[in-house]
């Protein structure tokens, strides 16, 4: 063997047993790749030894990505929960600019809609004629989120008849000056949303409608309570027993950006309470009971225990809203908005206004408000999403 053939073979156990680079490096190995021995050509061993990563090398890496995962992961879902929020805050801008233009519409009374029925009876408050087709024309208990959509698009989304007594001396509906018994949908009602069995083939409203107010993206989010008890938005163990079964299952709300639906409450400016006292049944500026079905409500008027959207119940309900008290007009705005546990999880602390100081007094109370629950899923807490600016004191 000649010192060539030694020099080789030290090279390519040195390869293999120390794993240093440098020996394949230029100027150690033999400068052919391909050693010739008796006519057999062999491959330098040198050429073939690949080096890999070692574990603990392995394990740094994966330590790194771990780390960039936990610093950017909560950093992604932060900005989609702010994407989140200004997509429901541009729904509520679509919502105010269609209020405002209802608000104009002469032909359908030209104020804002209401957030309940007529029926002064503070026990029929909540209830209309069943405006779906499919009904019976029974009484059906509806929220404000629904009456909302009645407004902008029509219960049966072909336009909005508006809210008004069409009824007759004497026929059917009655005139009595009431519009929550003449929302009936069904043939023969002679009600706001019967269609005209004298327009043909394709038949139209009975009544003139206008609108809608909102455009098609706004209207794609118009989904009824039942659809999403059915797509599990709205959970349950009993699926049959989570709305109440005398309520508008089948009139849709409008979702926000987390598919919950936005609520609708309409001021009474005269009144001087700020929330109605159902104990008393003395009224107030806002009805908590307005969207107790989706919310809960302690009243003995609604006596609704709410639907849950996914967060269960937290300190006693599903909401935060679920508190109908109703402060006093001698009571201390700052007791009520902060440090009266009377008033914890209560529509009055979340509402007030604390910058008046004379008395208990609701933001907008000249209009109307919209409340998306924000991505909690729970009515009445911080990261709501509102139509006016959260103050503090």
């Amino acid at each position: 063997m000649n010192h060539s053939d030694n020099r080789t073979r030290r090279g390519a156990i040195g390869c293999l047993i120390m794993g240093k680079e440098n020996l394949c490096s230029t100027g150690n190995p033999p400068q052919s790749p391909l050693v010739e021995k008796g006519g057999v050509r062999k491959e330098n061993l040198c050429d073939t030894v690949k080096r890999a990563f070692t574990l603990v090398e392995m394990l740094v890496v994966i330590a790194i990505i771990s780390l960039l995962l936990a610093v950017l992961l909560p950093a992604f879902a932060t900005v989609r929960e702010k994407a989140k929020v200004a997509q429901t805050q541009a729904q509520f801008t679509a919502l105010d600019t269609g209020l405002r233009v209802f608000q104009q519409e002469a032909a359908i009374g030209g104020t804002l809609p209401p957030s309940s029925g007529d029926n002064p009876t503070p026990n029929a408050r909540q209830k209309i004629k069943d405006p779906d087709r499919a009904g019976s024309c029974t009484d059906v208990r509806i929220t404000g989120a629904q009456l909302l959509v009645h407004a902008m698009m029509g219960a049966d989304g072909l336009g909005t008849p508006g809210f008004k007594d069409i009824g007759t001396s004497g026929g059917t509906p009655p005139a009595n000056g009431l519009w929550s018994d003449d929302t009936c949908g069904q043939n023969g009602s002679k009600g706001l949303y019967e269609l005209d069995p004298t327009s043909g083939a394709t038949r139209y409203p009975r009544y003139p409608s206008t609108g809608a107010y909102v455009d098609d993206k706004m209207r794609q989010h118009a989904v009824s309570l039942q659809n999403l008890v059915d797509t599990g938005k709205i959970v349950g163990s009993r699926p049959d027993r989570i709305l109440p079964q005398d309520s508008a299952k089948n009139q849709a709300v409008f979702l926000d950006a987390w598919d919950h639906p936005v609520l609708y409450y309409k001021a009474s400016p005269s009144s001087l309470l700020m929330v109605t006292d159902a104990g008393k049944k003395t009224p107030g500026i806002f009805w908590q009971e307005d969207n107790s079905i989706i919310t809960g409500s302690d009243s003995s008027i609604a006596g609704d225990a709410g639907v849950d959207f996914g967060a269960g119940v937290i300190n006693g309900g599903f909401h935060d809203l679920r508190i109908s008290k109703a402060p006093l007009a001698t009571e201390e705005v700052a007791k009520i908005a902060s440090t009266d546990d009377s008033y914890k999880y209560s529509f009055a602390r979340f509402i007030i206004d604390p910058t008046v100081k004379t008395r208990p007094t609701p933001v907008r109370k000249d209009s109307y408000l919209l409340i998306s629950a924000g991505p909690d899923a729970r009515y009445g807490t911080g990261d709501d999403v509102v139509n006016w600016t959260k103050k503090t004191d």
